[in-house]
């Protein structure tokens, strides 16, 4: 792999066609996570080292982590991280292969169910992505050969899905008899979010009457459909603002609001600031 650090203007880069690129982390330059971004591709982080306790800001949430770690950002997260002191690898992967890798292996984390669980690596699975690592690094610095790459990656994602499924997180999902439908639910908000804000719909599209989901999503997630919706429709407005791409009016019309006062009134009554008092907020 090439020695020279790498800023976020390579993985800007990373929009079109097929593609499997890997990157040392403690070969990337210091600004490529302090500031906040958002890619329109998969990024799987492999924590090989780090000293102390660390943090990794991901939607607004802060996730502690250790070394022989691994996390998954899914496209469109928002995500800051210090890199100091921490050595491992990245791996971007564009939507296409990830998606023909995941029909595959068809795993609940990688379907994005379980967002952001760091999932701890033992001895035996580091060793196993190490060998399988190395044909990656070989292939990757060689021909580059997408296909081949695709299948390295997909036997290593088999093992950190195998080491998901073996953790308490998993366990006790598995135990909760309708996490299928709020999985299924979670995935159709994600997608239908800013067309569709109406518990009706989502009841329709998962064959159940709005009542029996909230009952199903209250029992399962502690909030109704309704609060799931406005959840992640502020998520995505904080991460707009964030980004520092557009202005409030942009990012009002963008994700459906008719009038930036509406926007501002939600954001509002939603986190008790105006959304220029956030933007302003560091």
């Amino acid at each position: 792999m090439k020695d020279k650090p790498y800023n976020h203007n390579l993985l800007n880069q990373l929009k079109e066609g097929r593609f499997i690129e890997i990157f040392r982390l403690q070969d990337i330059d210091d600004s490529f996570f302090n500031d906040y971004q958002r890619y329109d591709f998969f990024q799987l982080l492999w924590f090989t080292q780090v000293e102390g306790e660390r943090k990794y800001f991901i939607d607004f949430t802060d996730y502690t982590f250790a070394a022989n770690e691994v996390v998954l950002v899914y496209p469109g997260q928002i995500d800051r991280i210090d890199l100091n002191q921490i050595e491992g690898y990245l791996f971007a992967i564009d939507n296409d292969t990830f998606f023909h890798i995941n029909q595959h292996l068809n795993s609940d984390y990688l379907n994005g169910y379980f967002s952001n669980v760091f999932v701890s690596l033992n001895e035996d699975i580091q060793q196993i992505l190490e060998q399988i690592l190395k044909l990656m690094l070989t292939e990757y610095e060689g021909k580059k050969r997408i296909m081949l790459l695709e299948s390295y990656m997909d036997g290593f994602l088999q093992h950190i899905t195998e080491a998901f499924e073996k953790t308490n997180t998993y366990k006790n999902i598995l135990q909760n008899k309708s996490y299928t439908t709020i999985a299924a639910l979670m995935k159709l908000i994600d997608r239908h979010f800013m067309q569709e804000r109406n518990t009706d719909f989502y009841a329709q599209q998962l064959g159940l009457t709005p009542k029996k989901l909230n009952e199903v999503s209250l029992k399962g997630t502690g909030k109704t459909v309704k609060q799931h919706l406005q959840q992640v429709l502020l998520l995505e407005i904080k991460k707009e603002i964030r980004l520092n791409q557009k202005s409030i009016k942009e990012i009002a019309f963008d994700l459906g609001f008719s009038e930036p006062a509406y926007l501002t009134r939600f954001f509002k009554q939603q986190t008790a600031q105006t959304p220029t008092e956030f933007r302003e907020m560091r």
